[in-house]
């Protein structure tokens, strides 16, 4: 989610942008979102808030960069198949909610996120496109109905990123005594049908 200024300036040291996350991530847990200043991150990693201000243009900029990185990491979806895609979604909204910045970020970081249609549009479309096209990829048909059926695998992986990540979202805010294992099982077995369904038939001779 990174909102990097584009110029004719110094090159970028890629060293001050991972000291700037690492902070973020560090002083969000010991002071809170609201405590968290853009000021403060920068006399804390040692770099001027203008320099700070080129890279990201407010806080939640910088924080969502620091908590989820610029660009998604898809890394584990590699090699799997569906059942193995439908797992990681599970498992990773689960882990990501679950650690201290994040869920002392989460309060003040959705307030900003219903303000800026940017963030929120950059945030869903970056982190599920790609997740969503390694699904579809999965279920890949040729024929007359490989549109519809492309369409249709899209649609699936996005509802289950949204029930995964909705559920551990919630699970975090809310149901936090009822957040255990067995629990993301259960959600796991509601989920899983998705991935059992037949693929469609190849027209290929």
């Amino acid at each position: 989610m990174n909102a990097h200024a584009t110029g004719t300036g110094r090159p970028r040291d890629p060293r001050i942008d991972a000291d700037v996350l690492a902070t973020t991530r560090q002083m969000l847990v010991e002071v809170g979102w609201e405590q968290l200043s853009m000021r403060g991150i920068a006399a804390r990693a040692g770099v001027s808030r203008a320099a700070l201000s080129r890279r990201w243009v407010s806080k939640a900029h910088l924080v969502l960069d620091a908590l989820l990185g610029a660009t998604p990491d898809l890394e584990p979806f590699e090699g799997t198949d569906r059942t193995g895609w439908i797992d990681w979604v599970i498992t990773g909204s689960g882990q990501l909610f679950s650690r201290p910045d994040v869920r002392e970020a989460l309060p003040g970081l959705l307030a900003a996120l219903r303000d800026h249609e940017d963030l929120r549009t950059a945030l869903w479309q970056g982190f599920s496109g790609p997740a969503a096209e390694l699904f579809a990829a999965h279920g890949a048909a040729d024929g007359s109905d490989a549109a519809a059926t492309r369409e249709r695998d899209l649609l699936d992986a996005k509802a289950i990123l949204v029930l995964a990540a909705g559920s551990a979202l919630f699970s975090s805010l809310i149901a936090e005594a009822d957040d255990t294992p067995a629990l993301r099982a259960r959600i796991r077995e509601l989920l899983m049908p998705v991935a059992e369904r037949p693929l469609p038939p190849s027209t290929e001779k």
